[in-house]
């Protein structure tokens, strides 16, 4: 009952505007304990009920401490206990509307966690409320399918999924048919007035769920039916708090018809603001004339001008209570705004502020005007009225205004709020910034004038694809523009009036083809970033403007359509980059198959080397040899002091690029980036880029055997490595060929489709590489691969945080039983120090993770999949307290067997056993459970780790509680 209480309350603002990210964790982490304590009351599963208490009450009163800041304990304490309001309410009618919208709002934000999947809705009065949760257009725009079902007449589990499977179109025969079609959409079912003794109602539509969809369940009820097992439960009396607030503040006036009338409509403009709430009873207290409360409703729904302002309710209310303030308490209330210390500060000490300040003449009226802020919550009183505060949302609010009002210039902040219009001219006019970014405009204004605007943000309105011929005319001091992620073809006439542009950003516009000749004219003109456009060509006005330091370029493949448009066989035409004396940063993307660049490459290389001042650069070199170029004699360009990205090699094509996109982003990271397409031999000029690259990306290359190839001497600053589909590659490090085996920075090695790969190392143990700062190493499809580490490669690797090993059919053990059987040197007390994630999957003939050696002291992740042969595990490989969750099937699980240890017992893992599902996507699935985790770990404050396994960390489990099998 608490924990629904206060989900109900978070999702009122402000509170529901507040660390959303940390709010929702919060929430997993109470669905955590809920499901715990569900398993333990329908599995019969042991738990520890005061630990789990105890949890479930920390978690609890973190948000209820933010609460009681706007809710008053009792209202709270009531709530919780499920009593009935103490006050009067209005007619049932007058509020029905209000409380299902404030249900509906709820709603919509709880069901977009995806640990919610079922929602109880109690004390419905109202038959059609269902029919207009349907109908809501943001429920039709998340989900394909909804359902309302009627179920009054069903008795168990059964008989509701018949009645949905019914509903469908399907027969009961077609039932596998069904529920295959619930799997495959997003879907949103609503049960009307079922009926909650129902048993085992937490099993409903357990086979239709599929994590990569969004799929509710909605039940309603005309009752309270307490304790049904539900994730969230949401009470519709408990959304007539609002108005109980409202009662408790506004006093006896609310006795009259005609006041209560107006009274819920100042709540429908509220919104349910907890704070705006009580502002507008304290301001309408004991007021009696019908006028007033009118214009307060006028007030409340004014579309301010300072749109500047992210909170319109707030500001409205502020405005109207402000209006009803007289000229000196005005004064007062600003001058706190200002300095009022946040923590408060003793009320005769601020009296004689206001007085040395001239905002009041004695300490009696002074008396009077914090009485009087108090009485409107503006202030607040404590420590028995001998001192005053002012809350920091008030506060803030406050100053924003303020600040406007002195300010002839407007900062215009509406990004992010899904928006569907632009602000009316009057907006633009005094604005000298406007902030509208990621909204949903298709339109803006025709002409707005706007003499003073200096910044216009209007990235990431995906659906604005035209702007007026006229809409940048009267801008004539713009100096920053960002449309960005737009999907803009083309810019209008006006643009090029806008003489004074500094910056002009059009990031990924994919429908952007054209940049005309009039861009010449915007010569003061400091950043040009068209990254991610789709443009067929420079135009040769470019070279005009020479006070350029960044230069972002995106081309198209030239196609025949162009060419009969009389578009230019150059992409970049001569002399252009040149110009460009002052350029600091230069990239360009290329289609690799468009010829034209290819053509024009020589004098391109030739004139980046004349850019003195270049720090970073971005080039696809078809031919190595234009490597070459690039630092000879004449070049000015010292790739020591530079940062770059070098694609080089000719593009194959393939039908389906292997490597995902993930990876590319992880190369593009970092700081110096060498990628090698479908090369042959070691050319000198890929070793010297080696020399100061950090990222080396090798794709498909023809002839090398391994990686010591290109010399560990040019490889010293190399910290991030992938080889891909390299098939002559039979090993990595070979000691055999460079007596200097050292790779200092390497910390991140990761290989593809290794077809011929048959160990990592290759040499004597007299010759080991030093790969102490390895934290990652990632092996996918490497058929061959029979050793990963040997006995003495494993002392080395005292930093790995993390083993990936996926589709590598030879492996049997991580660690090559053969050579520990010489024994190297003395056996340490443990390896692999700092592993915490260790993922095993697709591996035939795993048959032990680490021969019995004790690994991994720090393991937190152990994820096995399709691993058939490995049956038994010795207690040594798992020798960690910090293990915080394993994956698997459940059936390989069910079936697992430990040998006997006399140094660890077989602890209880069910608990921290996740399974993987057979026939859901196996990648997108532990993203999922390591997104919980994370989470989980971040708000989890550090605790002592006794010497036993502890579970820091819960999921929906499915398993068995049985203790595993001790193997004789």
């Amino acid at each position: 009952m608490k924990k629904d209480v206060v989900c109900l309350i978070l999702s009122y603002p402000p509170l529901n505007s507040e660390n959303n990210g940390t709010r929702r964790d919060w929430i997993r982490d109470v669905l955590r304990i809920t499901q715990k304590a569900r398993e333990a009351l329908y599995r019969r599963k042991k738990v520890n009920v005061p630990e789990l208490s105890s949890e479930m009450d920390k978690l609890l009163s973190r948000q209820i401490h933010d609460i009681k800041v706007h809710v008053p304990s009792d209202i709270l304490v009531n709530m919780c206990n499920g009593l009935s309001p103490g006050y009067q309410a209005p007619p049932k009618a007058m509020l029905d509307r209000c409380t299902d919208d404030f249900m509906i709002r709820q709603i919509l934000q709880y069901i977009q966690i995806p640990e919610i999947q079922r929602i109880v809705i109690s004390e419905v009065n109202d038959k059609n409320f269902l029919v207009r949760l349907k109908n809501f257009s943001p429920i039709r725009r998340m989900f394909c399918r909804v359902i309302r079902v009627d179920v009054r007449f069903c008795s168990t589990v059964k008989d509701i999924e018949d009645r949905i499977i019914e509903q469908l179109g399907f027969s009961n025969s077609d039932r596998g048919e069904a529920e295959q079609l619930l799997r495959s959409q997003n879907f949103l079912i609503l049960l009307d007035d079922f009926h909650p003794w129902i048993e085992n109602l937490h099993h409903l539509g357990n086979g239709w769920w599929n994590s990569n969809n969004t799929q509710k369940i909605v039940l309603a009820s005309f009752q309270f039916y307490p304790g049904v097992p539900m994730d969230l439960e949401i009470r519709r009396n408990h959304h007539l708090l609002s108005w109980e607030l409202f009662f408790r503040n506004v006093g006896e006036v609310l006795h009259s018809s005609t006041i209560q009338k107006l009274a819920v409509h100042v709540l429908r403009q509220c919104s349910g603001h907890l704070r705006a709430t009580v502002l507008m009873a304290r301001a309408l207290k004991g007021v009696k004339n019908v006028r007033i409360w009118q214009h307060a409703l006028r007030v409340l729904g004014f579309q301010p001008t300072l749109l500047h302002v992210q909170d319109r309710i707030m500001i409205n209310a502020l405005i109207f209570i402000l209006g009803h303030l007289g000229s000196a308490a005005k004064e007062c209330i600003k001058y706190c705004a200002f300095y009022l210390e946040m923590e408060g500060t003793d009320k005769v000490d601020l009296l004689e502020r206001w007085m040395k300040e001239d905002l009041t003449g004695t300490l009696g009226k002074g008396e009077q005007i914090v009485q009087h802020l108090v009485d409107a919550h503006l202030l607040e009183s404590f420590a028995n009225g001998e001192s005053v505060q002012m809350q920091n949302e008030i506060r803030k609010e406050l100053v924003k205004f303020y600040k406007v009002e002195m300010n002839p210039t407007l900062l215009v902040e509406l990004d992010g709020r899904g928006l569907t219009e632009a602000p009316e001219n009057e907006a633009w006019e005094e604005a000298n910034e406007m902030s509208l970014m990621n909204n949903k405009f298709s339109k803006l204004p025709d002409n707005p004038n706007c003499p003073k605007l200096r910044v216009l943000f209007l990235q990431g309105n995906h659906r604005l694809r035209v702007i007026s011929s006229s809409f940048f005319q009267c801008m004539p001091i713009l100096q920053i523009l960002h449309l960005s992620e737009t999907r803009i073809k083309f810019l209008p006439p006006s643009f090029f009036k806008l003489v004074q542009l500094r910056k002009f950003f059009l990031r990924s516009c994919e429908l952007f083809m054209e940049l005309p000749t009039e861009i010449g004219e915007l010569c003061h003109l400091e950043v040009l970033d068209l990254d991610g456009t789709e443009i067929i060509n420079l135009p040769a006005a470019v070279g005009k403007l020479t006070n350029l330091t960044r230069l972002k370029l995106s081309f198209c493949a030239q196609t025949s359509h162009c060419r009969k448009d009389n578009h230019s066989n150059t992409i970049i035409p001569q002399n252009v980059i040149s110009n460009l004396l002052q350029l600091k940063q230069l990239s360009i993307d290329v289609n690799p198959e468009d010829e034209r660049w290819n053509a024009a490459l020589k004098y391109i290389v030739k004139e980046v080397c004349c850019l003195k001042q270049l720090l970073f650069l971005k080039l696809h070199l078809p031919e190595v040899l234009l490597l070459n170029d690039l630092w000879d004699v004449a070049s000015s360009l010292n790739l020591s002091c530079m940062r770059f990205r070098f694609i080089v090699g000719r593009h194959q094509k393939r039908i389906i690029s292997r490597l995902s996109h993930e990876y590319a982003i992880r190369f593009e990271e970092q700081e110096t980036c060498l990628k090698y397409l479908n090369g042959e031999g070691i050319p000198t000029g890929i070793k010297v880029v080696l020399q100061h690259a950090t990222a080396l990306f090798l794709d498909r290359h023809l002839t090398v055997t391994s990686l010591s190839e290109f010399g560990i001497e040019n490889m010293k600053n190399l910290k991030f490595c992938v080889l891909s589909e390299c098939d002559e590659i039979q090993t990595i490090l070979d000691a055999d060929n460079d007596r200097n085996g050292v790779f200092p920075s390497l910390a991140y090695l990761e290989l593809h489709y290794m077809k011929n790969l048959r160990s990592i190392w290759k040499g004597q143990s007299s010759q080991m590489p030093s790969l102490s700062n390895l934290k990652v190493l990632a092996l996918h499809t490497c058929p061959k691969l029979d050793t990963i580490f040997t006995f003495s490669l494993l002392i080395e690797l005292n930093s790995l945080e993390e083993l990936v090993v996926e589709d590598c059919p030879e492996i049997n053990s991580i660690v090559t039983q053969e050579v520990l059987a010489e024994g190297v040197g003395p056996p340490q007390e443990w390896y692999l120090p700092k592993l915490k994630k260790l993922s095993l999957h697709y591996l035939p003939k795993l048959a032990s993770i680490s021969g019995g050696l004790a690994i991994a002291p720090e393991l937190e992740w152990l994820s096995f999949y399709d691993c058939p042969n490995l049956k038994i595990l010795q207690l040594e490989e798992l020798s960690t307290c910090k293990l915080k969750v394993i994956t698997g099937e459940a059936d390989w699980w069910n079936e697992l067997k430990w040998y006997e240890s006399e140094l660890f017992q077989p602890p209880n893992l069910d608990d921290i056993f996740v399974p993987i599902e057979r026939y859901t996507d196996l990648r997108t699935q532990l993203v999922e459970i390591n997104d919980q985790l994370q989470a989980q770990k971040k708000k989890t404050e550090p605790s002592h780790q006794s010497d036993v396994l502890v579970p820091s960390i819960e999921f929906e489990a499915g398993t068995s509680s049985k203790q595993k099998q001790v193997a004789a």
